[in-house]
């Protein structure tokens, strides 16, 4: 009966410390996971936002430059430029920029970033905003603002 029992406690103490250990391995490889998707998800979202800034730099430089359809973005001669339709930077991520014209002083400006996180978790960062053409002719005042002073009787 002795030897018996001893093996069911062997058996128990194995039982127990396979699950134990399992659950730490668990823990260590998850947190991993965690790690790493919170450092890409900062990493696509910082060049989500990047497209838009480069998207309204594109705008202030020249309005007509902000042609309508997908875009990818190069550094040229110092300044931000569409080129082609997406562009993959690290080998990992896949930036678009889409513009859209709402009306003839206003565009749509969207800077997508997808990437694979995992084999079956495709993962994207959609950023939105709204351009208008500021220095344009739907805004003819800018730069034309005259202000009269009156004093105090009334008078100008």
């Amino acid at each position: 009966m002795n030897k018996g029992q001893s093996l069911i406690e062997l058996v128990v103490a194995l039982g127990i410390f396979v699950i134990v250990g399992s659950a730490l391995v668990f823990l260590i490889f998850n947190s991993y996971i965690i790690g790493r998707l919170a450092s890409e998800i900062t990493q696509a979202n910082f060049l989500a936002e990047e497209g838009l800034e480069a998207t309204r730099s594109i705008r202030d430089n020249n309005w007509t430059g902000l042609a309508d359809g997908d875009h990818g973005l190069i550094i040229f001669g110092g300044t931000w430029q569409f080129s082609g339709t997406f562009e993959t930077i690290d080998g990992k991520f896949t930036r678009v920029i889409t513009v859209e014209t709402l009306d003839p002083g206003r565009k749509k400006i969207i800077s997508q970033v997808t990437w694979q996180f995992t084999e079956v978790r495709p993962k994207e960062i959609i950023l939105v905003t709204y351009l208008t053409n500021w220095a344009g002719e739907a805004f003819p005042f800018v730069g034309q603002l005259h202000y009269r002073w009156r004093n105090d009787d009334g008078g100008e």
